[in-house]
């Protein structure tokens, strides 16, 4: 009986383990911010269909279109270290909340000039440089206020499921559901998004106040971004992995969003509906991914592992240069996506836990700033190259390009530096084989006890 008891006891912890995000939901303010968030995103994931047809339909540009989105890129770069400081001054639950109410306005004007057959392209850029410059605070501020409102414990499980939540709702039901109704009005679509963005401000608004971060009295905005700033360059892991980051997202992951539909429309010549599909499918495997990193523990070499599941990511665009149909084109985002979101649930847990509490809104704003920083380059440049090139040939090229780094890193010693004291710590604290009391030792998992 009790080594049945030894084992039963062993079999709750493991099980208690495997459901971190149901050990999250017990907790109010995660619950009440994962609940907006996903409502919000799934109004996003309606209206980027929504107005990437509206962009494609009226121009018939892949340039146009990747104008249309660097627009709203470009203000988020330039304003992010000024978003990373403001995040670092004040409360992040009232940022957050100001952001969505701002937000809603602008989509609620929006709504009304494509109702009223007023909206012109220029009109689209303006709305687009608006909205990026609020998402140059929401965030970092998002990032920060997580720690503030989740156990340390739960921080991997919170990582996952905000990226779950955005997976299935922004990236796989919203468009779904945002190209039927796109295809109808494209005005009631972003009449959604504008609706989930109330959503989302009454959830922050139910949530308890958040403190006002620490700071040092008399400081300049200035002077304390150049603080966050001094703390990533002299943070070797943060630092080569922003710049290798930000060469794969200006190169391959945010020209996807571009190229991808522009290949379907005018080379596969597939239906809006189809369009619609492809962001699903991206979302459905970035989702998967997200709910398998939600139950994974840690690595012990987080480095190495996170950029192995980030190179294979980025090769997997070499299936887009060979792909004659719109299932073969499928397959690189069911691969990249999930290997993406289980690089970046590390990626984020370890600024969380390594990066102190009173620097992470600002050293957050450097992360987005240097991954993002090239994009809206890069996107013009896509659409320039790939309007030469084609699409699948743009693809082969730079796979290669974006994986290089990675490779690097994984093989790099002094970029690793930063696991080689956890690594010896977690072989320490683990007893030698054979050395676990009766009934404890894992294996016999294995053998049905």
């Amino acid at each position: 009986m009790k080594n049945l008891s030894i084992r039963f006891v062993v079999r709750s912890s493991l099980v208690k383990k495997k459901i971190a995000i149901i050990q999250l939901a017990k907790h109010r303010e995660p619950r009440l911010l994962v609940t907006g968030q996903t409502i919000s995103q799934f109004g996003d994931g309606v209206a980027l269909v929504a107005l990437t047809l509206l962009v494609l339909d009226t121009t018939h540009s892949a340039s146009k279109l990747a104008w249309f989105v660097a627009a709203r890129m470009t203000p988020l770069v330039i304003f992010l270290l000024i978003g990373g400081a403001i995040v670092d001054r004040f409360s992040r639950r009232i940022l957050l909340l100001i952001s969505d109410c701002v937000r809603a306005i602008l989509t609620a004007i929006l709504v009304v000039l494509i109702a009223t057959g007023h909206l012109k392209f220029g009109d689209l850029l303006i709305f687009a440089v608006l909205f990026g410059t609020f998402d140059a605070v929401f965030m970092p501020c998002i990032t920060a206020l997580t720690p503030e409102i989740v156990p340390e414990e739960l921080l991997p499980a919170m990582n996952a499921v905000r990226p779950l939540s955005n997976n299935l709702m922004g990236n796989m039901i919203g468009p779904a559901v945002g190209g039927v109704i796109a295809a109808a009005s494209t005005s009631w679509a972003i009449g959604v998004d504008c609706t989930t963005f109330l959503v989302s401000a009454g959830a922050l608004f139910l949530m308890k106040p958040t403190p006002t971060p620490h700071r040092t009295p008399g400081s300049s905005m200035l002077t304390e971004i150049k603080e966050g700033i001094r703390y990533v360059r002299a943070t070797r892991w943060l630092r080569t992995g922003l710049v290798a980051a930000g060469i794969a997202n200006a190169v391959m992951f945010t020209p996807m969003a571009v190229l991808l539909p522009f290949l379907l429309r005018h080379t596969f010549h597939d239906s809006k509906v189809i369009v619609g599909y492809t962001f699903a499918v991206i979302g459905l495997s970035g989702a998967i991914g997200a709910l398998v990193a939600s139950n994974l523990k840690t690595p012990r070499r987080r480095i190495r592992v996170m950029w192995t599941f980030w190179t294979i990511s980025s090769l997997s665009g070499l299936i887009v240069g060979f792909a004659t149909n719109f299932w073969e084109v499928m397959i690189f985002p069911l691969v990249a996506s999930p290997f993406m979101l289980l690089g970046n649930v590390i990626w984020e847990s370890m600024m969380q836990t390594e990066v102190p509490r009173d620097l992470l809104g600002r050293a957050s704003s450097v992360d987005w700033f240097m991954s993002l920083g090239l994009a809206p380059i890069g996107l013009v440049v896509a659409g320039l190259l790939a309007t030469e090139w084609g699409v699948r040939t743009y693809f082969v090229v730079f796979s290669l390009l974006s994986a290089a780094p990675g490779i690097w890193i994984i093989l790099s010693r002094k970029i690793n530096e930063v696991d080689r004291g956890r690594v010896k710590k977690l072989e320490v604290a683990e007893p030698p084989p054979g050395t676990y009391p009766q009934g404890e030792n894992p294996s016999s998992q294995n053998l049905g006890i």
